[in-house]
């Protein structure tokens, strides 16, 4: 395994330099990728002592394709970061392991007080699939989400939508398989080795179009417990409807939990983009906390925010076909914590673009509400 790592490190960054197309070789071969820069800036609620991080993020995927029925691929994910951030943060290197990944397939390269060089094995899977049945097994994503912010369905590698600069989200170590009936009428079935002591996580999906909305019906155990879910995707007139429900039942050490979100979008021909949506979390915090620290962001599938009630609001708009502005709005009522998000991107040439992102976050403590922290982003990426 340390080969392998030690292999892929190389061969990404030789790939990076010399890479001259977005798609590299021959038909039976592509690799494609990028190289990021991003820097970070944390501040507390006075926007003062401030912490500084940055990070040079590449990542190298490549796919094998020898026949029209069998794929191959392997990414591989590369971040060397440096700075306050890693140096004030106890841990820092344990929070940057997945998980939900039960094979550790990163390679540390260097660490010390302030800087740290590591890869991840990101994907690793062979597909085979015909016009019927297709089957993975290897590192992947399994995604049954249908709504855009929170996914309830996503009972197997659930992510955080603050976490923009992880485009492709994290995986698991698994298998699936799909069988297509028709082209309306296809189930899924799928199993995930998370490697923890409390068990792992195997689902059955029933998915149809009926009408004119793309259904699915999901059953399963996730962990120690029972689950059960449904989606739905479709529009009332011109406007997107999408909405996922999942219910845990309880198991020997655990209670019962329930997620549901709902969302609307719609596109104006302006070119405005409002997108609409809600997330319920049963078990979820329900009144302001007395300490912003005690309030965990560490998601998952059973806690996809820490607060009960959550509504979000975003509006998109491309301004010019250089540059385009992003505000999404958090609000949970019952905690009264607010997120402000905003995020700009300009095309500074082909294949390279510069954002600027900005989370702040709002919060009631001792019976005061005021700005927890902020943090700003500027990234600029190269793909390839």
């Amino acid at each position: 395994m340390k080969k392998l790592l030690a292999i892929g490190f190389i061969f990404s960054f030789a790939i990076a330099a010399n890479a001259q197309d977005s798609t590299a070789t021959s038909k039976k071969l592509a690799i494609n990728g990028y190289i990021k820069n991003l820097q970070t800036l944390n501040f507390d609620k006075y926007l003062s002592d401030l912490v500084s991080g940055n990070t040079i993020h590449n990542r190298i995927n490549v796919k094998w394709m020898p026949t029209d029925r069998f794929t191959g691929d392997a990414e591989f994910r590369t971040r060397l970061i440096w700075g306050e951030e890693v140096k004030l943060t106890p841990g820092f290197v344990s929070l940057l392991r997945n998980e939900n990944e039960a094979i550790n397939m990163q390679k540390l390269w260097m660490e010390n007080k302030s800087l740290v060089l590591l890869t991840n094995v990101e994907r690793l899977y062979a597909d085979y699939g015909n016009d019927q049945l297709s089957i993975r097994v290897g590192r992947q994503r399994i995604n049954w989400g249908v709504a855009t912010t929170w996914n309830p369905n996503d009972i197997f590698n659930s992510y955080n939508f603050l976490d923009f600069d992880y485009e492709e989200r994290p995986g698991v170590d698994g298998a699936k398989a799909r069988y297509l009936f028709s082209s309306v009428f296809n189930t899924e079935l799928a199993y995930a080795n998370t490697g923890q002591k409390n068990g792992n996580v195997a689902a059955f999906k029933f998915a149809l179009n009926q009408w004119g909305y793309d259904l699915q019906l999901i059953t399963g155990w996730y962990h120690t417990h029972p689950t059960l879910g449904a989606g739905w995707a479709g529009n009332i007139k011109d406007a997107g409807f999408k909405g996922e429900v999942q219910y845990f039942l309880p198991g020997r050490d655990s209670n019962d939990h329930l997620n549901l979100t709902l969302q609307g979008d719609y596109m104006f021909k302006n070119g405005w983009y409002i997108n609409l949506g809600l997330l319920f979390n049963n078990r979820g915090l329900n009144q302001p906390v007395s300490n912003w620290g005690n309030l965990s962001l560490g998601l998952s599938p059973e806690n996809l925010m820490p607060t009960r009630w959550n509504i979000i609001a975003t509006t998109m708009k491309e301004i010019n076909p250089l540059f385009s502005a992003n505000l999404s709005v958090v609000y949970a009522p019952g905690s009264n914590l607010l997120i402000l998000y905003p995020s700009f991107r300009y095309s500074l040439a082909t294949n390279l673009d510069a954002d600027l992102v900005w989370q702040s976050f709002f919060a009631e403590q001792d019976h005061a509400f005021e700005a927890a922290n902020h943090t700003c982003f500027f990234r600029l990426k190269w793909s390839f």
